[in-house]
């Protein structure tokens, strides 16, 4: 297995990481893990999925999976211009406290229906059966395509 940590290499500059907030890279057109950055050398970067370790950090072979796979479907769901945005935003709220938000996913999406109690819900669908049927793919595809790689930033 591929434990990447300080002294990586960022993907864009080529020079070493060796302190901050060591950002990762997935596409978000397919399931492709993207490599390592500096956090001020991807922020120009829109077409990427990005997630920032916060150190001391660590993400498992699968956690990596699950993100690798969960970016383009993400990037995939309806986005800010449509009714039928909710879920991607439930998505991108869970994503922001990944992987802790793992522990209780369910909580994610109560407080985005808090948040949002008084605007008009326009979600064409069941949001709670939709959230759960996506990250069970997600999980599933995660299962199918394990990596070997993982991060650890003590």
């Amino acid at each position: 297995m591929v434990t990447i940590t300080w002294n990586h290499l960022c993907n864009y500059c080529q020079h070493p990481i060796i302190r901050g907030k060591p950002t990762i890279m997935f596409a978000t057109d397919k399931p492709l893990l993207l490599g390592l950055s500096h956090t001020t050398c991807s922020p120009t970067k829109y077409n990427l999925g990005r997630h920032q370790m916060i150190p001391p950090d660590y993400l498992s072979r699968e956690q990596i999976a699950f993100l690798i796979q969960f970016y383009p479907m993400l990037y995939a769901l309806p986005n800010a211009l449509t009714p039928n945005v909710a879920l991607r935003q439930c998505m991108a709220d869970l994503l922001y406290y990944y992987p802790l938000s793992m522990i209780d996913p369910m909580k994610c999406l109560h407080d985005y229906k808090e948040m949002h109690l008084d605007e008009p819900f326009t979600y064409v669908g069941d949001l709670e059966a939709d959230y759960i049927g996506f990250l069970a793919k997600v999980q599933k595809a995660a299962q199918i395509n394990p990596v070997d790689v993982e991060f650890n930033f003590p």
